[in-house]
């Protein structure tokens, strides 16, 4: 659907949350570490967290944590597994190769939206908007990434009929 690293990109509170936080941990203009957040401080963003670690070259996306919420609205717990091996749930499933792409070669935050469709092959979708921020892993050739996926007013919607995300 959408991805940009202008700010003014960004409607959704959690990811204004986890952008303002990433802004404030960073030294200096480096990227903060892992180690430089506390999860208390991130309490109330923890079940839309994502936690991943990210191979400039070639791209490679390994998740190392996954919130319960997005496992929830994922119908999957992604933990453990890289993104080249999954079938995202969206209707563009590409759109997070791109923007972990678009992280790499920016080196800044990046923020997308997206829609996941309410159930296999419907046109009415549920909007998720998410932002993937870069944590330095001290090795040039990978990071880490800390991500927020919001999906609004979804408190109305019965997970189990989002199309589910899929291993390949």
């Amino acid at each position: 659907m959408a991805l940009s690293i202008d700010f003014s990109f960004v409607r959704s509170r959690k990811v204004i949350a986890l952008a303002e936080y990433w802004r404030m941990k960073c030294n200096g203009g480096t990227w903060p570490t892992r180690g430089d957040l506390a999860p208390t401080d991130l309490k109330e963003l923890l079940p839309n967290i994502v936690l991943s670690e990210v191979t400039r070259s070639p791209l490679q996306v390994y998740y190392r944590l996954v919130g319960t919420r997005v496992a929830e609205m994922s119908r999957l717990d992604f933990t453990g597994r890289w993104l080249h091996d999954m079938s995202p749930a969206s209707v563009d499933p590409g759109i997070w190769h791109k923007g972990y792409q678009m992280l790499v070669e920016s080196g800044q935050p990046v923020f997308g939206r997206t829609g996941i469709p309410i159930a296999e092959g419907s046109e009415i979708m549920l909007e998720e908007e998410f932002g993937l921020f870069p944590l330095e892993l001290g090795v040039s050739d990978r990071f880490q990434c800390v991500a927020v996926e919001d999906y609004g007013d979804a408190q109305h919607i019965d997970p189990e009929l989002l199309r589910a995300m899929q291993p390949r």
